[in-house]
């Protein structure tokens, strides 16, 4: 066995750094394509570290707006946060995520949006990346467009096909009701990791399934 099969075999094994060729009939789901024969495609994102829960509630009896979250470069410390509200992270915590951000960039594809207060899905996402030197785009993203029958809980939104490339110029922001708590699980599929280059590894961390939704009619028809 030469060393480029060496190598190939050793991949493999780990699940890592795999290039998408399918050995014995065996189909690793998150294999990544490099496209180059002999070479290695991006590093697998492990499936048990892809996951951001970020709760955001607000104490207060009244309405609040432009309600932030990521915004590294923006306010790295919550800084300008409204009193009432908080924001919580499940596996972190905000300011771990946001200062992550500063030199990891991730994709993020699939977003789970839970609420108190159905009516709380009135109210639009503003998507936003503003650079320093004054760029600055914009994307709405309507929460109603994703009701359907398969919802079947009125206070719950799979969006199994929303996508985001954040980074620390990337934040977003909305209108938290009164007395509300809302919670995002954003699944991640792609992760910079700046450590890899001095180690001579690809410098992206990826996987190619999305998180489950839990509607056998959307899981099923993606194989997962």
């Amino acid at each position: 066995m030469n060393r480029i099969a060496k190598l190939r075999a050793s991949a493999e094994a780990n699940f890592r750094n795999f290039d998408g060729i399918v050995y014995g009939g065996r189909p690793y789901r998150n294999a990544v394509q490099n496209g180059q024969a002999g070479a290695m495609g991006a590093e697998v994102l492990d499936p048990n570290d892809r996951t951001w829960t970020i709760t955001v509630a607000n104490a207060a009896t009244v309405v609040k707006t432009s309600v932030m979250i990521f915004g590294s470069i923006k306010d790295l410390t919550d800084a300008t946060l409204d009193g009432s509200v908080t924001i919580t992270v499940a596996e972190s915590s905000h300011l771990k995520v946001k200062t992550e951000l500063l030199t990891a960039p991730v994709r993020i594809l699939g977003l789970k949006y839970t609420v108190t207060n159905a009516s709380q899905f009135n109210y639009p996402l503003s998507l936003y990346d503003e650079t320093s030197t004054g760029a600055e785009t914009k994307r709405i993203w309507q929460p109603l467009n994703y009701r359907s029958a398969q919802n079947n809980l009125t206070t719950q939104i799979d969006a199994p096909t929303f996508e985001l490339l954040v980074s620390a110029s990337t934040y977003i922001t909305f209108t938290l009701g009164a007395s509300e708590t809302v919670t995002f699980s954003f699944n991640l599929v792609e992760k910079g990791i700046q450590k890899n280059i001095l180690r001579g590894a690809p410098g992206v961390a990826a996987s190619t399934q999305m998180a489950p939704t839990g509607l056998p009619q959307i899981d099923l028809k993606r194989g997962l």
